[in-house]
């Protein structure tokens, strides 16, 4: 071989060396990158196996346990032998399935709302029983307005019919008292408003009983018992009257009688006056001595027949005394008038006091109870929806949060059966749990006086548990199998071709020294023969 030709072969050899030195180092950097890969098979694998899911263990009908995966519908929804749970929001919410929160929506009340779960007897099937009639007061009202209307267009019998002594008043105390319309009426049927009376006949102002008392009349509040109903024009001269006039000192024989007054036949009764005292402390005394018999309404309620004859006993014994007339009048003009105005007097209301009402008893108490609370939980502490208006036209307080949010929020229902939106949620925070405990759980409760949602963490909940998640520590031990043989048949066919590359690298480098010593043998030879 020529040396030019031996020269070219040693580049050439040099040449594939060089590259195999290259393809040698590549693979190499792969092997490392397939340890990576095995660390990589590994940490997922292990993260697997520390994997868990929550679970959440019931009890059927029969006592079976029974578990499931733990999910919004699991807790919230009811289910026997059960302990009732809330899925509660950073906002103090609590979260509610899309039928409970309609349910809610379409609820005027918690009888409806429970009715719409099956929970009541089916209506006309419930308990009747007697309750006091709502319209009551508002009809009684609008027939004690009409009456007093009706009452002061009463024709006039006389030119001056009763006078007030010392007055030029057109009527007598007497005839001033038994023409207070409804309010009488309503004394006579038996109802507290005669403490209407009374307070007209002392005027507003502060007021003192013989023993010592002191309570105020006042005019700017409407419908009590201490309320100036009447014109004071008419009254103030006969409160000054009475101040003047003495009781009777009256003694009915056999502490009662009946008397045909013109306003109705009442019972008269009670211990005689005081004849050394003023008929207007006499109502003072009278006044305070029955006040708390007033309930508040309209109509001040039923009166004690007791106080009622105290009263008749004033009407018609105080202030009989100080009946006056004139007989100066024109008797057809004043019965035509008379038998017109009789015909235009409203009729008495037949309004009953009580009414029969519906109770609807809860036919399945543990699922009645569930809902009850839920109810309350959602709406506050009302029977009846918060924000609505009453019977009485106030505004049901309740509904909200202290920050001014409903005390409820829908959760869709992809979420609330997500077994893993919720586990994720529980452990990051966003959502807490409260559970229904139960004062005495012995007694039936009422959803407020003997049980109370209470905030409890997720973890000492003792019917929720975890456990391995075996679908994914299988699904990561296959993963984990199926990398490993994939790494070690690359790591084999890496070297296969290290062995392949180092089996060529040594007959290269054979050559190339063969090559090299060729060279220099011919060099030599050259050298020598030139010189």
């Amino acid at each position: 071989m020529g040396l030019s030709a031996s020269q070219a072969r040693l580049l050439s050899i040099t040449s594939r060396l060089s590259d195999n030195e290259l393809r040698s180092q590549t693979i190499t950097t792969a092997k490392m990158h397939l340890a990576n890969r095995t660390t990589e098979a590994s940490a997922a694998y292990m993260d697997a196996l520390s994997s868990t899911n929550l679970l959440f263990t019931t009890y059927d009908g029969e006592g079976n346990k029974v578990t499931e995966k733990l999910t919004g519908t699991s807790l919230s929804q009811y289910g026997p032998l059960k302990n009732q749970y809330g899925l509660i929001n950073n906002s103090n919410q609590i979260l509610v399935s899309e039928l409970d929160a309609t349910n809610y929506e379409n609820s005027a009340n918690m009888e409806e709302f429970l009715d719409k779960y099956g929970v009541l007897t089916p209506e006309g099937e419930g308990e009747f029983v007697q309750v006091v009639n709502p319209n009551y007061e508002v009809v009684w009202g609008e027939y004690e307005t009409a009456y007093d209307d009706w009452k002061a267009k009463e024709p006039n019998k006389y030119d001056e019919i009763y006078i007030i002594p010392g007055t030029s008043a057109a009527d007598s105390i007497y005839q001033q008292f038994i023409s207070t319309g409804g309010c009488l009426g309503g004394a006579v049927g038996g109802k507290c408003c005669y403490m209407h009376v009374l307070s007209d006949a002392i005027g507003p102002g502060t007021h003192k009983t013989s023993d010592g008392h002191v309570y105020e009349v006042r005019s700017d509040i409407g419908w009590s018992w201490n309320s100036a109903l009447h014109s004071r024009e008419i009254w103030d001269p006969i409160t000054e009257a009475l101040k003047e006039h003495y009781c009777s000192g009256d003694v009915i024989e056999g502490g009662t009688e009946t008397v045909e007054a013109p306003y109705g036949t009442v019972t008269v009764g009670g211990p005689p006056s005081d004849p050394e005292m003023t008929v207007y402390q006499r109502i003072v005394d009278l006044l305070w001595e029955v006040h708390e018999e007033y309930d508040g309404s309209s109509t001040g309620g039923p009166a004690q027949p007791e106080s009622l004859q105290k009263f008749f006993y004033l009407i018609e014994h105080d202030l009989a005394q100080f009946k006056e007339t004139e007989d100066k009048y024109d008797e057809e003009a004043y019965k035509e008038d008379y038998e017109e105005w009789l015909a235009q007097e409203p009729p008495v209301p037949d309004e009953p006091y009580y009414i029969e009402e519906e109770v609807r008893k809860i036919v399945d108490k543990d699922k009645g109870q569930w809902y009850i609370n839920l109810w309350h939980r959602m709406n506050g502490e009302s029977d009846v929806k918060a924000g609505t208006v009453d019977e009485e036209g106030n505004v049901v307080g309740g509904g909200k949060t202290e920050s001014g949010l409903p005390m409820y929020k829908v959760l869709e229902d992809g979420l609330m059966n997500n077994s893993e939106w919720l586990q994720d949620a529980l452990n990051n925070g966003t959502i807490t749990l409260e559970r229904v405990d139960f004062t005495d759980p012995t007694e039936e409760g009422t959803g407020l006086a003997d049980c109370t949602w209470t905030s409890i963490i997720w973890t000492s909940a003792v019917d929720i548990t975890e456990e391995e998640n075996e679908a994914a520590v299988a699904a990561a031990e296959v993963k984990y199998e199926q990398a490993l043989r994939d790494i070690e048949a690359k790591d084999k066919q890496y070297d296969n071709q290290l062995k392949i590359l180092d089996t060529e690298h040594n007959a290269l480098q054979t050559e190339y020294d063969s090559v090299k010593g060729v060279i220099e043998k011919t060099i030599e030879r050259n050298l020598k023969l030139y010189s």
